[in-house]
């Protein structure tokens, strides 16, 4: 049975009460940044298996990237695309903490950006064009932001392609991060309003260089859709249940750009024994040629982050993994690579000895991720209780892999939370921030 932890929250509840915090970091200058030491390549890059002996068969593999700590990093040039939805749900206080949130962001941006806002209802309509974040483009801004009204339907492409087109046509950063954060409290219902073709014009926009990111507000939206638009736009996913946290949120993303080192990022790799079969928490296209390709979103200085992989087994050698990516400083392409082998046996003993606790610490993180969003279908259509029986199999998969209990503290903490949420949240409610974490626990 999994104890329910008192009045457990969201992983975007804590975020947002540091990210007021944090938001001062964004306008800090140093000196010039450096691109990463090829040398350092080796370190950034690594792939284990939960042990240093398997069992051929399911295995999980976690890769590692570690981005280097810089000495010195200058914040990147944004340029940034703001879309907002202002249907007519958006109406009253929703949109009037958008349109501030909007400000707050605009007045928070230095010289060297640029930015420009787009709103959407039925159709797209751009109020501020694309343009260097100076005092008087500034001042344009705010009161274009002041008169925005709600009206309308929800065509979320209609956003995106606008959006897309004041970034690709904007001469005003050919260095550094272009970044869109898409705002929506809706579901798409004018448009493209198919999940797998907005996810289609998602790829089409991070192939060209601009990252997307999106926040969903309230409880009406997809957060199906939103989740994969920001996994396949290569930005990040945010919930917001109340729009007055919207200016927390948005400090949280533009701290993040400002110290992003690495931009399109995509892991591939080269199967050798394995089969990998999915991946936990990321979409994975396998190409023409058989590689596989998993789209990461921008890193920044010193970050780490985890991709985890189900893979068949079936040789000493597993795989090869190239992580790819280009510094927002220049604009010049790196490479790191890594390359995974095993050593099979039919010895359990072997393997529980050779636990390699680390990996097995991501893989679990992946795996509880995978359920909770598993639980959410299953708490759709069968109920809480139902949906508590998954995510126990899972806690109790997870303590029998030897994990000392402070980090199988986190992956509890997890757990009680959905089912908390799912006893006693409105059902709204309980999907959303149950794949919220999920989304953030899978990284």
């Amino acid at each position: 049975m999994v104890a329910i932890a008192s009045r457990a929250r969201t992983a975007v509840a804590i975020a947002a009460a540091g990210a007021a915090i944090a938001g001062g970091l964004l306008l800090k200058q140093g000196k010039p940044s450096c691109a990463v030491d090829p040398e350092l390549h080796s370190d950034i890059l690594h792939a284990a298996l939960p042990s240093m002996m398997v069992q051929p068969g399911d295995q999980d593999i976690a890769v590692t990237i570690t981005m280097p700590k810089a000495a010195e990093l200058r914040r990147p040039n944004i340029a940034l695309a703001v879309v907002l939805d202002r249907s007519g749900s958006m109406h009253g206080q929703p949109l009037e903490n958008a349109k501030a949130a909007a400000s707050a962001l605009v007045t928070s941006l230095g010289d060297q950006d640029a930015f420009s806002i787009v709103t959407f209802s039925d159709r797209d309509e751009l109020v501020v064009a694309m343009g260097k974040a100076n005092k008087d483009h500034k001042a344009e801004a705010l009161a274009a932001i002041d008169r925005i009204v709600d009206e309308g339907g929800t065509c979320t492409s209609c956003g995106i392609s606008r959006g897309t087109t004041e970034l690709e046509s904007s001469t005003l950063a050919t260095t550094g991060v272009k970044r869109m954060v898409l705002i929506s409290d809706g579901q798409a219902n004018e448009g493209i309003w198919d999940r797998d073709e907005l996810v289609g014009l998602a790829q089409t926009t991070a192939a060209n260089g601009i990252s997307l990111s999106t926040v969903g507000v309230g409880l009406d939206f997809d957060e199906q859709t939103m989740i994969r638009l920001g996994e396949n736009g290569h930005g990040n996913y945010y919930f917001v249940k109340d729009t007055a946290n919207l200016a927390a949120m948005f400090n949280t993303e533009l701290t993040n750009i400002s110290t992003t080192v690495a931009t399109d990022v995509q892991l591939t790799v080269l199967e050798a024994s394995a089969r990998i079969e999915y991946v936990y928490g990321y979409p994975m296209t396998r190409t023409d040629r058989g590689t596989i390709v998993i789209p990461v979103a921008d890193l920044r200085a010193g970050e780490t982050r985890k991709v985890v992989l189900h893979a068949n087994v079936g040789g000493a050698r597993v795989a090869h993994f190239d992580l790819t990516w280009k510094d927002p400083a220049d604009n010049a392409r790196h490479q790191a690579s890594t390359t995974l082998s095993t050593t099979l046996t039919d010895d359990a003993r072997a393997v529980r000895t050779t636990r390699d606790f680390d990996a097995t610490m991501a893989i679990e993180e992946a795996r509880t991720a995978h359920v909770l969003e598993q639980a959410t279908t299953t708490y759709e259509q069968y109920g809480a209780e139902a949906a508590q029986r998954v995510i126990e199999r899972q806690v109790d998969h997870a303590r029998s892999t030897g994990l000392a209990p402070a980090k199988l503290e986190r992956l509890e903490r997890a757990a009680n939370g959905a089912v908390h949420s799912f006893a006693t949240d409105p059902a709204d409610q309980a999907k959303k921030a149950t794949r919220t974490n999920a989304y953030e626990l899978a990284r």
